[in-house]
């Protein structure tokens, strides 16, 4: 005797998610928010405080050892304490300048050209001094010299997209160099293993 018996029903995981991602979406309306944009902008958000918590915590201890380092050294001149306390005070100045300057650079890295000017595009080495154009080349004032076929905007679009890049899976710096033999731009992470060539 043959029973009846429930038909049985050949779905794959993915035609459940496609179904749950269509109800979903019909559930939610059109407006239903990109969960990998948001998550991508929230860790954006968390990377960015993150690398300024740990510069503001590494320049403290690097200020507070500096000061330690200064004292130990003005100790020994053994002249009056006006000079001790001027040589001191200058010292810590430039040190504040130094950082001053760099804390510059680094916000001219991000700076919008508000008056449709092309920017300036800082060489990607000392981070510092804005690349000028050559011939099918690139160089910098601090004697960074490297082949490339991109305009500046080009050039500005991928450094910014292989930073960006790199940030999705690390939290260091990316750091650029020449290679000597071949006189192309590179750039690696040593805590990542990230490489790539621009």
């Amino acid at each position: 005797m043959n029973t009846a018996q429930s038909p049985v029903y050949q779905t794959s995981v993915e035609q459940k998610r496609h179904a749950q991602d269509v109800a979903k979406r019909k559930r939610m309306g059109a407006n239903m928010p990109k969960l990998r944009e948001m998550l991508r902008e929230k860790y954006r958000k968390r990377i960015i405080e993150t690398r300024n918590k740990c510069t503001d915590d590494n320049r403290d201890i690097q200020l507070s050892e500096l000061k330690e380092i200064l004292r130990l050294e003005l100790s020994e001149f053994e002249h009056d304490l006006e000079l001790e306390q001027l040589v001191l005070d200058e010292l810590l100045s430039d040190v504040n300048e130094w950082y001053a300057l760099g804390e510059q650079n680094v916000e001219t890295l991000y700076e919008e050209s508000e008056d449709g000017q092309p920017k300036d595009v800082l060489c990607p080495v000392c981070l510092v001094k804005p690349l000028q154009r050559g011939k099918g080349n690139y160089n910098c004032e601090c004697g960074v010299q490297f082949e490339h076929s991109a305009t500046m905007e080009e050039l500005e679009g991928l450094l910014d997209k292989q930073i960006s890049t790199h940030e999705l899976q690390c939290t260091q710096a990316l750091r650029f160099f020449i290679e000597p033999s071949s006189g192309q731009l590179y750039n690696m992470c040593g805590s990542c293993d990230y490489f790539s060539s621009v």
